[in-house]
């Protein structure tokens, strides 16, 4: 693999290192296997408008399934209804669970199906759905598990999502009304199992350093020892902690900043970040930072300013880390006191692939003393296949609807039509 010189040295030191290690296995991890039961929600009938509703329906709840965890679900709804028209797969209300378990479990390698329909209600013009909704578990037994089902009229549209595909998601998650979130079980075993991806005990290092951070903290990168230390804890001269001092312009200023070395992450995963800290003065954040390698293209020679004229003047496809996504965490609490921050984020982006992290500590706002211990960064949950773009379905931004195939579609479009008007022939001079 090559790196360009202008990547961080440390960042060029993890990608040849990571390059020779072997590909470790699950049980050489020690990571508890995922029990998640894969949920495969199905396009509803809907015979009025030959199935244009249903499928908004059926992408409605598959997308709400990807925003929560605890099930694995399909990568997008395009796999349900490939399988289903491969397979020739018809599910409406009537259809018997026998036969709708013989398509979720064999075809579908799940456990719980959800399907139904949504119909105009006869002497209506719009807004009145007569609907059917249905959520079975058939890895219970041999008798299937009825989850949730409805057959209604609605008043409105709106009571589809925010009444009844609410109730089905509420009872699939076993959520009680006005009760808070039900701890994800699954997620809490891997919280307690899985390994933290940073050393962040402070107990080993080197020279002044701990193993697993930088050899510099503060925005203009000093050597450790003075506005970033790693030193004994005040009051408490067995314990190794991370220590920011703070005078008045630092505080009001830049702050103080200090990173972890990069670590390896999955996509779409969720992770969970906790440390301990105490102030008496400054505001302290933590920012979960994530990058993709990124190709770049790079003018060769030492005249970079003059404009590139062929593309032997470039260098393609330089691989650099770019951040595409962080987690910023404001942590809060009572001065001169030990505080603990814990808190869940997901990396994903919706055109890049976040593949590495680091922990950046930071302090600002008012001078004084910040001190970080047991910083600790978990894997909670696997990535589901929906959590990610497909090629298909990448943008630029959470700001666009656009997709970035569509918008290279309309570039080649308007290209062809450009080429077409320049090669019109010239009608003749009267």
């Amino acid at each position: 693999m090559r790196v360009h010189a202008r990547v961080p040295a440390q960042f060029a030191a993890v990608f040849l290192f990571l390059a020779a290690l072997p590909q470790a296995s699950a049980a050489d991890q020690s990571v508890p296997a995922d029990s998640r039961k894969v949920v495969i929600p199905f396009d509803f009938v809907s015979r009025f408008d030959k199935g244009r509703y249903g499928e908004m329906v059926g992408e409605m709840i598959w997308k709400k399934l990807t925003r929560e965890t605890g099930f694995i679900v399909p990568e997008t709804m395009l796999d349900v209804r490939d399988t289903c028209k491969t397979n020739n797969i018809k599910i409406g209300p009537d259809t018997p669970l026998s036969e709708v378990k013989r398509y979720v479990t064999d075809d579908f390698g799940a456990q719980i199906g959800i399907w139904g329909s949504v119909e105009l209600a006869p002497g209506h013009d719009g807004e009145v759905y007569d609907l059917v909704i249905k959520c079975v578990d058939f890895s219970t037994g041999s008798e299937p598990r009825v989850i949730y089902e409805v057959s209604a009229r609605t008043n409105s549209v709106s009571e589809i999502p925010h009444k009844y595909v609410k109730e089905m998601l509420d009872k699939l998650y076993e959520r009680v009304e006005g009760a808070p979130p039900k701890p994800d079980a699954i997620a809490e075993e891997f919280w307690r199992k899985n390994p933290n991806l940073v050393v962040g005990d402070f107990e080993q290092g080197a020279r002044g350093v701990p193993k697993g951070w930088e050899a510099t903290g503060g925005q203009d990168r000093q050597p450790l020892g003075g506005i970033v230390a790693w030193a004994a804890e005040s009051g408490n001269p067995g314990n190794k902690v991370i220590r920011f001092t703070l005078d008045k312009g630092l505080a009001e200023g830049t702050g103080v900043l200090y990173y972890s070395d990069l670590f390896p992450i999955e996509a779409g995963a969720k992770y969970r970040f906790q440390c301990r800290y105490r102030t008496n003065g400054p505001s302290p954040k933590v920012f979960i930072k994530c990058y993709d390698e990124i190709g770049t293209e790079y003018r060769t020679g030492n005249n970079v300013t003059s404009p590139a004229r062929t593309k032997k003047d470039y260098i393609p496809e330089e691989n650099q880390l770019r951040e595409v996504y962080r987690s910023q965490q404001n942590l809060k609490g009572a001065a001169n006191q030990w505080q603990v921050q814990t808190e869940d984020f997901t990396p994903k982006h919706t055109k890049y692939v976040p593949r590495w992290g680091r922990v950046m500590l930071y302090a600002y706002l008012h001078p004084g003393v910040v001190e970080w211990d047991d910083v600790v960064v978990k894997q909670i949950l696997p990535a589901s296949p929906g959590e990610l773009p497909s090629d298909d379905q990448k943008k630029h931004s959470i700001g666009t609807k656009v997709t970035i195939k569509e918008m290279e579609e309309n570039q080649r479009r308007s290209e062809e039509l450009k080429s077409q008007q320049r090669n019109r022939p010239t009608p003749p001079k009267r």
